[in-house]
């Protein structure tokens, strides 16, 4: 995740994954509920680690709060991925 510029907002994450219609095929349910959460600034508790995964398979890197993480404790992971 080198170099990525972080996804601060939903939007920017929901936008990474190529839109609502896209994180739908890989998520499940429908668009809408992707743009629910566009619209509402957050993800629910439920959905932040198959997200989390998601994105770090896909190289994208999320702003820790989005995802339920304190920004200390991924900035300490990043630090261990560069190391390795």
């Amino acid at each position: 995740m080198k170099g990525k510029s972080l996804l601060q907002t939903v939007s920017d994450v929901i936008d990474a994954f190529g839109g609502p219609t896209a994180m739908s095929a890989i998520f499940g349910g429908g668009p809408s509920k992707f743009c629910n959460y566009r619209a509402s600034g957050r993800f629910p508790e439920k959905w932040h680690m198959r997200i989390y995964v998601e994105a770090c398979e896909r190289g994208l890197n999320i702003a820790p709060e989005l995802i339920g993480m304190k920004p200390a404790l991924r900035q300490r992971e990043l630090t261990l991925q560069a190391a390795e």
